[in-house]
């Protein structure tokens, strides 16, 4: 018989005692791998955590993760699209497959703010206390925090803590993890953020690691001098880059190496036509950011035309929620240009911008020219930016108001909110949200407004931010977040008209009113 013969027959069952050979081996085989605790993080993920799904990317993370921890000095660098477990493998089940490695590996778990890299840790608690037995690992009872924990009787554990919240007296001898060192947009648009993100993580984060121990480092790519920008363009050679874009894209880096074109297969499931929604509705600089690990760069136009012309609407609906009108204002009038527009909130959550007043004015000029276009589009509120000169912006306004009488109540705010953190950054930051909706048809024009759109698409960033463009960015911050909207009975009208003496009817009076009542409420009074 020949030697291929021989090893045929070797794998050939011929009778019943064979075949049960073969299954108690199989049965054995099964039993054996159950009891062996996975080491890499994603197999981990399988074992512990419900619906976890390894897919190639998960399973690229999961490797590159378990080199970190077991080859000193690594440097790390991944770029995923959100809620595909990317956070849930390098940062819950990373640390796991650390402590596992060694029970006395100190781990820190840096992220933008204390919650977030706590939630993390949590999450991680709670996995060892339900599967410790499995894992071979418990935790100490006297040091067991959401934010910092060891384990029994060893020296390892982790710390968890806000990037920008100070680390002073703590190390990590074995993995340090950052995991979204920016919370959005607005925050990664501001150049002082940035620049406070970049030096703590070299002279406090840095300083932490010893000798020997891996930095990884997870984050959207919001902006091309974020920290993952300035530490690859710092030191190329020193970090690895693991990209994994939605979409394979000439131009854009990808780890997987797939075709042009070919979509994520991906852990919750998302198709390529989800992931083309997703681009539709988000717009494409949060597009390339989040879904793509590319920064889509700011500089140059911000603000398209096309934009405006796709979402334009003839004339503002009937009967808004509520209308603003919002003022950036000026301080001379010579040269100096107040920013005044009205907008209002549709019931379909739709800001609509539809009419702009901008000009060079006096504080006494745009104080009467924003009460006239309150009265003329029926606003609740008028908003004014008060970086400077709160109290007295404030009262050039409300002594103007004093001397018009409006027929109907409007409410004076100063913007930002004081105790708010709205606002925050410079004008591209503040912007953000204005620009996304301009771009996806959340925010639209009524209408013509020619002075608005030829500023706002001829704005570009590190330059003047337009006036009108900044009144816009306020009506458009107001109206998302609400605030008190005032209903004028049509007796409180009445009263108002006779003590100015307007000399309106009280049946036009009471009309009016009930009108308003009817424009905030969408009820009829």
């Amino acid at each position: 018989m020949s030697t291929q013969n021989r090893r045929s027959e070797r794998f050939t069952v011929t009778g019943p005692e064979q075949a049960a050979h073969a299954l108690a081996a199989a049965e054995h085989l099964a039993q054996q791998r159950a009891k062996r605790v996975p080491t890499t993080p994603h197999e981990l993920g399988r074992r512990l955590v419900p619906g976890y799904r390894i897919t190639p990317a998960v399973a690229l993370i999961g490797l590159a993760i378990d080199r970190a921890i077991r080859e000193p000095d690594q440097r790390l660098i991944i770029s995923m699209p959100p809620r595909e477990s990317k956070s849930t493998t390098a940062a819950v089940l990373g640390t796991l497959a650390a402590l596992r490695h060694n029970p006395d590996a100190r781990i820190i778990l840096a992220s933008y703010a204390d919650e977030l890299a706590e939630r993390h840790s949590r999450e991680t608690r709670r996995l060892i206390a339900e599967h410790g037995d499995l894992l071979g690992l418990a935790l100490s009872p006297d040091k067991s925090a959401a934010g910092q924990w060891t384990l029994d009787g060893r020296r390892g554990g982790l710390l968890a803590s806000g990037l920008l919240s100070g680390l002073t007296g703590h190390g990590t001898d074995s993995l340090l993890l950052v995991d979204d060192a920016v919370k959005n947009m607005q925050e990664a648009d501001s150049s002082a953020l940035r620049r406070r993100v970049v030096e703590e993580f070299r002279s406090t984060l840095l300083t932490r690691v010893e000798p020997g121990a891996s930095v990884v480092v997870l984050g959207t790519r919001w902006h091309r001098s974020d920290l993952i920008g300035t530490l690859l363009a710092a030191e190329p050679d020193r970090w690895r880059h693991i990209s994994i874009p939605a979409v394979a894209e000439p131009g854009i880096p990808d780890s997987l190496d797939r075709a042009p074109g070919e979509v994520l297969v991906s852990a919750v499931g998302r198709t390529p036509e989800h992931f083309a929604d997703l681009r539709r509705s988000l717009g494409e600089r949060a597009w390339y950011a989040e879904f793509q690990g590319v920064p889509a760069s700011p500089d140059g136009n911000v603000i398209r035309r096309d934009w405006l012309d796709q979402w334009r609407l003839p004339t503002l609906p009937e009967r808004p929620v509520r209308t603003v009108v919002a003022v950036d204002p000026s301080d001379s009038g010579q040269g100096d240009a107040a920013g005044i527009v009205a907008a209002s909130l549709t019931r379909d959550g739709v800001v609509v911008i539809h009419r702009d007043n901008s000009q060079p004015m006096t504080p006494e000029q745009w104080a009467r020219a924003a009460i006239e276009l309150a009265q003329d589009v029926g606003a609740s509120e008028i908003a004014v930016e008060t970086f400077t000169a709160r109290e007295g912006y404030l009262s050039v306004l409300r002594n103007a108001m004093n001397r018009h009488r409006l027929p109907h109540a409007v409410r004076v705010s100063s913007w930002p909110p004081k105790g708010s953190d709205r606002g925050r950054g410079d004008a591209l930051a503040r912007s953000a949200k204005l620009i996304q909706g301009l771009e996806t048809g959340t925010v639209r024009l009524a209408g013509y407004l020619d002075n608005f759109e030829a500023q706002a698409t001829a704005w570009q960033a590190g330059v003047h931010q337009p006036d009108c463009l900044a009144a816009a960015v306020i009506a458009h911050d107001v109206l998302n977040h609400g605030g008190v909207i005032t209903i004028v009975s049509p007796l409180d009208a009445e009263r108002r008209a006779r003590r100015a003496g307007h000399g309106l009817a009280r049946s036009v009076t009471a009309r009016r009113a009930r009108t308003w009542a009817e424009v905030f409420t969408g009820n009829t009074v």
